[in-house]
């Protein structure tokens, strides 16, 4: 990501420090206790790609964070810091793109291609290790948190480690029922607790039985929320129905591949269709149609 091809000019590098899903705070953490990091690693970035201008874009509940990285960056003529609505998907990069830039990656396309280079505030850290250290990724911060935590944490974990060790640290209540790698919205279910730490495990959720809620999927109403709440603008309960219909050819009229499995569809529908499910089916389907060309 941050050796661009030579034809894509890179004017723009943003610091990702918007929490990518609720629950979640790593990024938070990470800004208040390894901002020099942060910026190191943000004007490393620059300096690979080219850019001459730097923006790190913060949620503006986290009041802490913003005022910690504007004085450090108070000498700072090319950085510059911008607080953003607390609304998820902020942190998604076409909308961090659009939100502090007022540029569209075009359908298809990578942020690249508007000239700028997207990274998160733990790849910031890592860099900067790399650099200062020549220290390889080999540890990141995950949030260990939900109901059925008895003390959430986060943690500077190293890949690899198993789930089990970490929920053994910070203690799991009797009434817990769902294992989560990731966040309420885009997480993975797991069924096993060997499963380990991989790089973006950004946290790990543990919901209580009384937090789970498996209604039965009912016909579709036409309400159109899904579509309403789309951040990319899509019409998912279209495609939710050519995927049910197998109609793999006909996903790429309806753009599929700019969906960024976000889960705010499958969350709005009053009707409890898995439609972020769905979706994330007719893209594998669609992968393999198009490949064979």
């Amino acid at each position: 990501k941050i050796s661009p091809p030579p034809e894509k000019k890179i004017d723009t590098v943003i610091l990702n420090g918007c929490e990518c899903e609720p629950y979640l705070t790593a990024d938070h953490r990470i800004m208040l206790e390894r901002h020099e990091d942060c910026l190191f690693g943000l004007k490393a970035i620059m300096r690979a790609t080219g850019a001459k201008k730097g923006y790190i874009g913060i949620e503006d509940n986290k009041k802490d964070a913003i005022s910690l990285i504007r004085y450090s960056t108070e000498a700072e003529n090319s950085i510059e810091v911008i607080p953003l609505r607390t609304k998820y998907p902020q942190g998604g990069e076409k909308m961090l793109i659009k939100a502090i830039l007022g540029r569209e990656v075009p359908s298809g396309g990578l942020p690249l291609d508007v000239g700028v280079v997207v990274s998160n505030v733990g790849t910031a850290v890592a860099v900067a290790e790399a650099i200062k250290k020549a220290k390889p990724l080999i540890e990141r911060v995950v949030t260990v948190t939900g109901s059925g935590v008895s003390n959430p944490s986060n943690l500077l974990v190293p890949i690899g480690t198993p789930i089990r060790y970490i929920l053994d640290l910070c203690g799991i209540r009797e009434n817990a029922r769902a294992i989560i790698a990731g966040g309420p919205m885009m997480g993975i279910s797991q069924y096993t607790l060997d499963a380990p730490v991989i790089k973006g495990t950004s946290g790990i959720l543990v919901l209580t039985e009384e937090e789970i809620v498996q209604d039965k999927e009912k016909p579709c109403i036409r309400c159109a929320r899904c579509v309403d709440h789309c951040p990319m603008g899509l019409l998912p309960t279209t495609l939710a129905k050519l995927v049910k219909a197998e109609k793999w050819e006909m996903l790429g009229e309806f753009n599929i591949m700019d969906c960024i499995e976000c889960g705010c569809c499958s969350y709005v529908c009053p009707s409890k269709i898995p439609i972020v499910q769905l979706i994330k089916w007719g893209k594998i389907e669609y992968r393999k149609i198009t490949s064979r060309g």
